[in-house]
Order: C-alpha cells, then sequence, then structure tokens
C-alpha cells in the first residue's frame, strides 16, 4: 500500500496542488507521437486556464469572509452573507467508461497513482486496455505507422538484418523476432524480402512475436498465416490467446506475453514503436528537490474530466528511485523529466539475450538522444487529445530517450545511434526500390507510392522525426546506415526540459 503510507490524503493537499498547465497533459504539436493529423488543438490549454481562473476566485471570495486558507481552498465557492456569488451550472463529466470506473475506485481506496501505472492500465489492463481491444491502427484507427504507410519500409529492413546476419558470420539458425507487431505488417514485408535470399531464408528457425493483446495476436494470424480474424484456434492455442501458427510457407510463429520467454538462440530483434508505449514516470523539479506527478481524482464541478495531475506533497518511493540521481541536479526548480524504467529493463533484457545468444537489434522509435520533460500525448481519431480523458479509448505514448536506452545495455553489446529514419531509408537504397516499383506500377499506384515515399523520409514528416538506434554483438563491424557521419541537424541537448 505505497500510496496509503507516502500520501497525506489530507482535503487541502488534494484541493491546492491541482497541475493545470498544458505541459503536464499534452505534449507540443512538434512533438508528434505517431502519424497523424496535427491541425487540430486539444483546447486543453483554454481549459486549464478557465480552472485555474474559477480556482483562484473561489480562494479570493473565501479569504475575503475571513475563512482560513486551507479550507478557503477546499471551498467549491462559498461566500459571505454580504455578497453571495450567483449559482454556476457547470457542463456534466464526460463519459466514465468501465476502465475509468476502475481507476477512480482504484484511487479511492490506495491514494493516487503513478503515471506509469495509469498508463499501464490505460494500454494493457486485460478487460479493456486500449490494445487489448484489437484493431487500432490505420486511417480507420486511431494513428498510422510506417509499415502501413509503404511496404518498402519493411522490406528494407529485411535487407538490414540479411546484412547484419552475414557481418555477424551467417549463423546456421537464427530466429527472427519482433516486439509490438501491431498488425504484423512488418514482420510480413521483411519475410517477403528475406524469402528472394535462400540462404537466409534456410537459416531462419521461426518467427517470434512479443504481444500481449489477444486480439492482436489473431490479426497477426491472420496477417502472416492467412488465417481468418474469426477462425477459433485450433491446436497452438491457450485461455490467455494464440500462442503458435504454422505459415503457408512452413515456418514456424510463436507468441510470447514478454521477452523474457524467447528461446536461446542467435536473435535478429526488431522493435518498431515499442518503446513509446512503454509506462513513465513524471517528475518536476521543486525547491525541496525532485516530486512526483501523479493521477488524482478531479473533484472540481467546471472540469469535464474524471482525472487530473497533482503532485506529491513529498518524496516518493519512484522519486528516490529514478529522479535523484547525479545527472539530473543540474535541472532548474519548474523543469520536468519523464523517466521509463520498463523500457530500462526490456533494452538491458535485450542486450543480455543478444551477448549470450548472439544476434543484432534496430529500435526504430519517435525520440531524442537525451532526456525531455513533457512529451506524454493522448491520440484519438488521429487527433490530440486530454492525456487524462476516456481511458481505454486513447492511446498514450511518450518520446523515447535513446542514451537512457544505452545506459541500459553497456557492456553487453555495442550501440549504434542514433540515426533518422531518413538516413536509415536511404542508406538502405529506397531511391532505388522506388524505381523499382514505380516501373510496374499503374498511374494511379505511382501517385501514391510517391506520396508514401515522401511521407516516410521527407523531414517534415517522418523522416527527421522517427530514429533509429541498433544493437550489435560486441566488437562486431559496424552495420550498415550507422557509419561515422557528419552530424545530421537535431536539435541540441537541453538545458532544461521546458521543451
Amino acid at each position: 500500500m505505497l500510496w496509503r503510507s507516502t500520501f497525506v490524503r489530507a482535503v487541502p493537499w488534494r484541493a491546492c496542488t491541482r497541475i493545470t498547465t498544458t505541459q503536464a497533459i499534452v505534449a507540443a504539436p512538434l512533438r508528434m507521437a505517431r502519424f497523424y493529423s496535427q491541425d487540430s488543438s486539444s483546447g486543453i490549454r483554454k481549459q486549464s486556464q478557465t480552472q485555474a481562473q474559477q480556482s483562484q476566485e473561489k480562494t479570493t471570495v473565501a479569504a475575503a469572509a475571513g475563512s482560513d486558507p486551507l479550507t478557503a481552498c477546499e471551498s467549491t465557492g462559498a461566500s459571505s452573507d454580504a455578497a453571495a456569488a450567483p449559482e454556476v451550472e457547470y457542463p456534466p463529466k464526460e463519459e466514465l467508461t468501465p476502465l475509468a470506473k476502475h481507476i477512480r475506485d482504484s484511487i479511492k481506496i490506495q491514494g493516487p497513482m503513478s503515471v506509469s501505472h495509469f498508463m499501464r492500465q490505460v494500454l494493457v489492463n486485460p478487460l479493456s486496455g486500449y490494445y487489448m481491444k484489437g484493431d487500432v491502427f490505420g486511417t480507420q484507427g486511431d494513428f498510422i505507422t510506417s509499415p502501413e504507410i509503404s511496404q518498402m519500409f519493411g522490406e528494407l529492413l529485411g535487407i538490414w538484418f540479411l546484412v547484419q546476419w552475414t557481418n555477424i558470420g551467417k549463423p546456421s539458425r537464427v530466429q527472427i523476432v519482433e516486439l509490438g507487431p501491431g498488425r504484423g505488417t512488418l514482420m510480413m514485408d521483411m519475410l517477403r524480402a528475406a524469402s528472394r535470399f535462400k540462404e537466409f531464408r534456410k537459416a531462419i528457425s521461426g518467427i517470434h512475436l512479443v504481444e500481449a493483446s489477444p486480439g492482436l495476436r489473431k490479426m497477426q494470424r491472420q496477417t502472416l498465416c492467412g488465417i481468418p480474424f474469426s477462425e477459433e484456434q485450433v491446436g497452438g492455442g491457450s485461455k490467455e490467446g494464440i500462442t503458435s501458427a504454422v505459415r503457408p510457407d512452413g515456418l514456424q510463429i510463436s507468441w510470447h506475453d514478454v521477452f523474457d520467454d524467447l528461446p536461446d538462440e542467435c536473435s535478429l530483434i526488431v522493435a518498431h514503436e515499442f518503446f513509446d508505449a512503454l509506462p513513465i514516470y513524471k517528475f518536476e523539479k521543486t525547491d525541496e528537490g525532485w516530486r512526483e506527478l501523479v493521477v488524482d481524482l478531479e473533484e472540481d464541478a467546471a472540469s469535464t474530466y474524471h482525472f487530473r495531475f497533482v503532485l506529491a506533497p513529498g518524496p516518493t518511493q519512484a522519486s528516490r528511485a529514478f529522479a535523484e540521481h547525479p545527472a539530473y541536479e543540474h535541472f532548474k526548480t519548474g523543469d520536468r523529466i519523464e523517466i521509463s524504467p520498463d523500457s530500462f529493463r526490456v533494452a538491458h533484457d535485450m542486450a543480455k539475450h543478444m551477448s549470450k545468444n548472439g544476434g543484432s537489434a534496430l529500435i526504430v522509435d519517435y525520440g531524442k538522444d537525451y532526456i525531455q520533460g513533457d512529451t506524454l500525448r493522448g491520440i484519438h481519431k488521429h487527433k490530440f487529445t486530454h492525456v487524462l480523458t476516456e481511458p481505454g479509448k486513447v492511446d498514450l505514448s511518450a518520446d523515447v530517450d535513446f542514451n537512457y536506452l544505452k545506459q541500459a545495455t553497456e557492456e553487453l553489446v555495442d550501440c549504434h545511434g542514433s540515426v533518422t529514419q531518413a538516413h536509415l531509408l536511404h542508406s538502405l537504397g529506397i531511391g532505388a526500390r522506388l524505381d523499382m516499383l514505380l516501373a510496374k506500377a499503374s498511374a494511379q499506384r505511382r501517385e501514391g507510392l510517391i506520396s508514401s515515399y515522401h511521407r516516410l523520409v521527407d523531414p517534415k514528416e517522418m523522416g527527421n522525426v522517427y530514429r533509429v538506434m541498433a544493437m550489435t554483438p560486441l566488437g562486431s563491424p559496424t552495420p550498415i546506415a550507422f557509419e561515422p557521419q557528419t552530424p545530421s541537424p537535431q536539435d541540441p541537448a537541453p538545458t532544461s526540459s521546458k521543451l
């Protein structure tokens, strides 16, 4: 019962330490999550400013009536006999989703919830988590990923792993692993490219997918094995969902809940838009040191939301364990940082697996080579939305700190990058691949191919937003696309987290 022992659940704290800044709620539009439209404002800043103004007015009225300041803070609009405030009608609260009810009840019992635990519940709660409901990708979903834009992306990543297989000595058996496979589109395109190289294809012993969602496992099986989504599992299943299937070409597909379940074998590992969805903790530097931002119940009648961010009144186990580190001493009062221990653990497990069994890994995600402060955002129907709205219906993600991932792999593997997605794809010959596809395409298809190409590599689209890091065995040759190069025009590392 961490929150019971750590937090003083007095009404004055819960009412007075409201976090109303836009930075606590949604990332700036330029820090795009997945690829979705940027042209609509979430309206959160205006709503936050209105709430802050209303709270100030309530405190002022109560103070004028001679009330104690703390009592005034929890007041819902009390006034003196001399100046009665008019009754205000507030809009109704938004729909209370089943998951929101679960989170609300949990906070009532245990106290404010860490942002990390909130994200975990929102995304992978077994009953109604966002990713547990099935397909959320594509134009009919909430966001579009690179593999869904063009087959060229997955094919070129398949070529990268072919070259890496050669660089590490062409092992006779190698398994291909994907973390967070989405619809299975990326793996399908990678295998199409691999099938053209008989020696490499012969060495592939199996495909292993790390996926927690039973619905997405069915979709991946349909994409990779041609088994209809609606068809019940016959063999290779469990009460938790699909665990194995066989492709028409004879390749065995195996599903795992966590990375640690993988067999000990040389592995070629890809993690595309996986780390951005792992839970983060949020911290703010105060005059008394680092304090954790947590999720509490929204009790202000003026707000349509059921939850809000608040600052813990004192140190928490998380702030002591993660934020009180010499690397963060230079931050100023008011700065924020986001830390993902889950990301550190997974990166470490990947490196440890490769150190023991051999292989290579490629991580593709949006982020920077340094820690950031306010990148957590919500996405619904290709638009930014309030981070705390309708839990279970909104995707949550945050920028990846690639330097943090590198720290997790020290002395286990060599790390390379990060480089931009555009640099990786150009190094692998996306221009030549585009020309090959255009030569056989209809006029209508040509237009789509050219458009997809630009979305993948244009710096103003996905080309610079997404970055790529590689892991290779200690002392192995530098992988293609990660050779020393003139530094790209990446933003300089900040001295403040106010991004």
